[in-house]
């Protein structure tokens, strides 16, 4: 790898580019492709299925695979930014809604120190957040300090905790819009 990367660092010498925005480029390319084999592990492992990517613009890919549901999910990596999101991940949720107040609640919680650590995300390491646009509910985490390993881990972990907490409390919401099993 050191040597890939100082060849391409001696060719974008060669043709005048700054040594800082190459670095900057093998550290993202380095990120993804820790993105990339944690997702790929839990395609080959057949947690998802239908696993594909594309590029989807500076810094960004989207990863697309089926997952908690016949809905294809999107995933996305934002290197520049250090997130990973899992976009539109429910849908239909009300911004005012009983059922978002609590996720927001819900989520939040996943940094509290009295969680076991399995369960637990460190804000030292990554912070997770949802949001809600048009009723589409997303969940991001942006990771510190490099941490992509920990942070595919910890946000496929969240969803599916997230999936296991609306069996329980919001059975409804899931028969309605994921067409799940009414068990």
């Amino acid at each position: 790898m050191l040597i890939r990367e100082s060849v391409l660092f001696q060719r974008a010498t060669a043709q005048g580019l700054h040594a800082g925005s190459v670095r900057t480029q093998a550290m993202a390319n380095r990120s993804l492709n820790v993105v990339r084999e944690g997702l790929q592990a839990y395609a080959d492992r057949g947690v998802f299925r239908g696993f594909s990517e594309a590029k989807a613009g500076r810094g960004e890919h989207t990863f697309t695979f089926e997952w908690l549901s016949r809905r294809p999910l999107s995933f996305t990596v934002d290197t520049e930014k250090g997130v990973l999101k899992f976009k539109n991940i429910l849908p239909g949720v009300p911004l005012k809604s009983a059922l978002y107040s609590e996720l927001k609640q819900f989520v939040n919680e996943r940094h509290d120190g009295a969680l076991p650590e399995h369960r637990r995300i460190d804000r030292r390491r990554a912070e997770v957040t949802c949001s809600n646009r048009g009723g589409a509910v997303s969940i991001a985490l942006r990771v510190k300090k490099n941490q992509y390993a920990y942070g595919v881990n910890k946000i496929v972990n969240l969803a599916h905790e997230i999936f296991v907490h609306l069996k329980d409390h919001y059975a409804d919401y899931l028969w309605e819009s994921f067409d799940a099993p009414q068990e």
